[in-house]
C-alpha cells in the first residue's frame, strides 16, 4: 500500500518572503556578536592646551571613518549603505568617552563643533 504524496508548488511571493526571512536570520546570527572597540590615540593631549582639542577631533574623525569602513554593519545594520550614519554615531560615542573634565574643555575649545561638521 503506497500513499500518494502531493507536491506543492510554492508561489514566487512566498519564496521571496521566506528568502528574506532566512536572510535576516542569517544576518542576525552573523552580526550578533559584539562590535570591536574603536581606539583613538589621545596620549599626550591636554584639552586645556591650545590646538589639542582640534588634534583629538581630527583623530576621532579619522578613527571613526576607518572603523566604519570595516565594521559599520555592526553598528548601523539598517543603514549599511550610508557611511555617514555610522561615522556620526562613532564620533558621538568617542566624545562621550572623554572624561567629563576633559570633555568640558574639549567642547569649550570647539572640538565638539569640529566633530559635528560634515
Amino acid at each position: 500500500m503506497h500513499q500518494r504524496t502531493r507536491s506543492r508548488v510554492v508561489p514566487m511571493q512566498e519564496m521571496t518572503t521566506m528568502n528574506a526571512i532566512l536572510g535576516l536570520m542569517l544576518a542576525g546570527a552573523l552580526l550578533g556578536g559584539p562590535a570591536p572597540d574603536m581606539r583613538v590615540e589621545a596620549q599626550g593631549l591636554n584639552m586645556a592646551r591650545a590646538g589639542d582639542p582640534m588634534i583629538l577631533a581630527g583623530r576621532i574623525r579619522a578613527a571613526s571613518r576607518d572603523w566604519c569602513a570595516a565594521h559599520r554593519a555592526f553598528l548601523t545594520p539598517d543603514s549599511v549603505g550610508d557611511l555617514r550614519v555610522c561615522e556620526r554615531e562613532m564620533r558621538r560615542r568617542a566624545s562621550n568617552a572623554i572624561p567629563w573634565s576633559q570633555r568640558l574643555a574639549f567642547v569649550r575649545a570647539g572640538g565638539q563643533t569640529a566633530l559635528n561638521r560634515p
